[in-house]
């Protein structure tokens, strides 16, 4: 992102069926590898490179979830970006855990419209290593200042309500700061479009963070909900795939770019799914009761 200049004073995909779902751990890619390649087209940069020098690395220094996660820090020029599927309808709700590493900032944006130096700003969100961020949203003529961890992992999340143009920022479940959601830097759009994460902090400040356990979700399924996984075996897998459920669990098999490869209501607890003449790759199986997600798990097929 070439950061979006702002004259304002520091006061202040992947798509799994109709849920439209992302849940990323960076748990099963390689440490030290880039975040853009190992996601296999699931994450991008700014000027859509994955691979190059705006892609970061996965590191395993700092993890939520054993045991890796995706470090960004000043002085090069990474710039990566998460696809949200440009949603004008609906209720979402975006998650992610983040660690400032004490002595540093941090940053991230919302965008309603993805298009590198064209692109329209939602939000901009910026953490101080004091403890005391702020944010700025569209144009600017709104911000807010708010409290923050530093040196330890928090959760950050944010609810947007497209059909009623409400967003509201939250820090581990305790809300910060609602806004119109509507509002752009460029024009007003209710399009939830992309995630930006960029080794931004406020002015004299370095910044150095680390996210784990990104999730995107329609309304009402949180990061821990997301985090559940179902039991899947083996995985890697060849041929066939053991699932086990809950009783009277749908069970559905969608390929990296969204594509249903396999679905199923079954009162079993456990299902077999012959997988051998998919192509090879990743692929997230999902599990529901009643309309409601309950547990996902991302699977490779060599």
């Amino acid at each position: 992102m070439k950061k979006l200049l702002l004259f304002l004073s520091v006061i202040c995909p992947i798509t799994i069926g109709s849920a439209q779902a992302i849940y990323d751990d960076f748990d099963e890619y390689k440490v030290g590898q880039f975040l853009g390649v190992e996601s296999n087209g699931l994450w991008t940069t700014w000027s859509s490179s994955p691979g190059g020098s705006e892609d970061t690395y996965i590191v395993d220094d700092q993890s939520v979830s054993p045991d890796n996660s995706i470090s960004l820090s000043s002085g090069g020029v990474t710039d990566v970006v998460l696809p949200l599927g440009d949603h004008s309808s609906g209720s979402w709700t975006l998650s992610f855990m983040m660690r400032l590493t004490d002595g540093n900032g941090g940053y991230f944006n919302l965008l309603h419209d993805f298009s590198a130096a064209a692109s329209n700003w939602a939000v901009q969100v910026y953490f101080s290593e004091t403890g005391n961020g702020y944010l700025s949203v569209g144009g600017g003529l709104i911000g807010s200042e708010f409290v923050h961890p530093v040196g330890e992992w928090f959760e950050v999340k944010i609810d947007i309500d497209v059909d009623s143009d409400l967003a509201t920022l939250s820090f581990d479940e305790l809300s910060v700061f609602s806004w119109a959601w509507s509002e752009g830097s460029t024009s007003v759009s209710n399009v939830v479009s992309a995630l930006n994460l960029y080794p931004a902090a406020p002015p004299g400040e370095s910044a150095l963070y680390h996210i784990d356990n990104v999730s995107f979700s329609e309304y009402g399924m949180d990061l821990f909900e997301m985090q559940a996984e179902v039991d899947v075996h083996p995985n890697p897998a060849t041929d066939v795939l053991f699932v086990n459920t809950s009783q009277n669990s749908s069970l559905k098999v969608y390929s990296l770019l969204g594509k249903l490869a396999y679905s199923s209501q079954s009162t079993n607890s456990q299902q077999v799914v012959d997988c051998s003449s998919w192509p090879r790759g990743v692929y997230f199986v999902e599990t529901a009761n009643q309309s409601k997600i309950i547990a996902k798990k991302k699977v490779i097929l060599y």
